[in-house]
């Protein structure tokens, strides 16, 4: 059997999806455009500052839905997602964004990422956030400085069945690709605990794990709380997580470009970096928040430009490609 290459974004859709069909039960109280996002997708700073105009709705069921047969049941007015789920959208499913004002304002990655989504579904999508994967370390100063210079130190003896991976096989071997190692992807496989970046955060505090990899905005703000926590952010590059903006078919409500903007300036922008996530804006646009973040964080969430160039992000791949990766996940087996 092939192993799902897209187990990240089953779990996207697992995550936030089935609520929707609660909307239809409810019926539309309201003639208010909705918004839906689950507490994953988006922080609660921007949530809250959504305009009266909107309301927002969120998703938190978890049962296994078609995301297609979804959108086609029940059509909210904008959704919120991650990366990996809207690739298994048809397109037609989405109608354009209509945000071309704002493209020039983008980052460099954030244009690179809607290039290689192809012409039709980057017109159908558009970043508002993005999350580098991390290394979450509990204790071992020493392990930590080794991670901000790469993924390498992931197959350290001393972490040995400590380390939590992500639940997605393909992020896990575009990572094991930066290791230098010709069997790195079999030796970091080796190292792993579980694949569960779902509750990494939950299995570093708890104890079982050293180590846990997985989107900075799902750890950066426990950093303040827990003295024991570290973050790598490797300087050889990162997987990249998404945050975008979606219009099902079908409905007229266009995006709320002053909210948008309002992510984009201060104090909003501040707020949402001291949460580890990132506006998808050029280095000297996020550095108007520089001031406000710790001097122990700052290279955190406003790393030099060299970082977002060495990083990447997860694209539409072939039948072709799928078939190899599965075929090299098979023969990486411990």
């Amino acid at each position: 059997m092939k192993v799902n290459m897209y187990k990240r974004r089953e779990f996207v859709r697992l995550t936030f999806l089935a609520s929707l069909f609660g909307l239809a039960a409810c019926g539309r109280e309201t003639e208010k455009p909705i918004l839906c996002a689950s507490s994953e997708t988006l922080p609660n700073e921007l949530i809250r500052t959504l305009p009266e105009s909107w309301l927002f709705k969120p998703l938190k069921s978890q049962v296994e839905i078609e995301a297609n047969e979804l959108l086609l049941s029940q059509k909210p007015d904008l959704l919120a997602i991650g990366d990996g789920w809207v690739l298994e959208i048809q397109e037609n499913l989405l109608q354009p964004i209509e945000a071309d004002d704002f493209l020039p304002r983008l980052s460099k990655q954030a244009e690179d990422f809607l290039s290689n989504l192809g012409p039709e579904l980057s017109s159908r999508v558009f970043p508002i956030g993005v999350s580098p994967w991390v290394m979450l370390f509990r204790n071992g100063q020493d392990l930590v400085d080794r991670g901000n210079q790469g993924w390498d130190v992931l197959l350290d003896s001393e972490l040995t069945g400590q380390v939590v991976l992500p639940e997605s096989p393909r992020l896990v071997m575009s990572i094991a690709e930066r290791i230098d190692d010709l069997d790195g992807l079999r030796k970091l496989r080796r190292q792993a605990l579980t694949f569960d970046d779902r509750n990494g955060l939950n299995w570093v505090l708890s104890g079982q794990a050293r180590v846990a990899v997985l989107p900075l905005f799902h750890c950066f703000g426990d950093l303040s709380r827990d003295p024991r926590l570290s973050i790598s952010l490797p300087m050889s590059g990162t997987p990249l997580n998404w945050t975008l903006l979606v219009r099902p078919t079908k409905n007229k409500a266009s995006l709320p470009f002053k909210w948008i903007e309002e992510t984009w300036e201060m104090p909003l922008l501040a707020k949402l970096l001291a949460r580890g996530w990132i506006p998808p804006l050029p280095n000297v646009e996020l550095l108007k928040a520089s001031n406000y973040i710790s001097n122990k964080h700052k290279s955190i969430v406003l790393p030099p430009d060299s970082f977002w160039l060495n990083s990447w992000s997860l694209y539409p791949m072939s039948t072709f490609e799928i078939d190899r990766l599965n075929n090299l996940w098979k023969e990486s087996t411990p």
